[in-house]
C-alpha cells in the first residue's frame, strides 16, 4: 500500500491517508489478512504525527475495513466484493462531480472533456 499526502491540500492529512488506504483495500490491492504499516512507521514515512495516522486507521476500523489487534497492529478485514464495487463506483461519481464543477468553472464544453478523458484513458492503457 502506497500513501502520498499533500500538505498544500485543503483535505486534512488523516482524510488523505484514510481515502488512499480505503481505495487500496476496496480495490483488493491490500488483501484481507494483510497488516497495514505500523502507526509509527507510516507516521515517520509521511512525516506526520502518529495521532494523525491513528485517527485515519481508527476511522477505517469504524467503517469495518480493518481491525486493530493488540500487539499486531491493524489488519485488513474481508470486504464483500459487491460492497467494494459499490464504494469504488461512488468514489468515481465523487471525482466526476468534482471534474464537472472544475470544467464548468473553466468553461470547457462537454465534448472537450470527453475528448481529453479518452486521450488520458488511452495513454494509461
Amino acid at each position: 500500500m502506497r500513501i502520498v499526502v499533500s500538505t498544500s491540500s485543503s483535505t486534512p492529512i488523516y482524510e488523505q491517508i484514510k481515502a488512499q488506504a480505503r481505495a487500496s483495500i476496496l480495490s483488493g490491492e491490500t488483501p484481507a489478512g494483510q497488516k497495514l504499516p505500523s502507526l509509527r512507521h507510516l507516521a515517520a514515512e509521511l512525516r506526520v504525527s502518529t495521532i494523525t495516522v491513528t485517527r485515519a486507521y481508527n476511522d477505517l476500523a469504524a467503517e469495518g475495513l480493518v481491525h486493530g489487534e493488540h500487539g499486531r497492529g491493524f489488519v485488513v478485514l474481508a470486504v464483500d466484493p459487491l460492497v467494494a464495487a459499490a464504494a469504488l463506483e461512488a468514489r468515481v461519481d465523487e471525482v466526476l462531480d468534482e471534474l464537472i464543477a472544475v470544467a464548468r468553472q473553466a468553461r470547457l464544453p462537454k465534448n472537450k472533456i470527453h475528448h481529453r478523458l479518452d486521450e488520458i484513458w488511452s495513454r494509461d492503457d
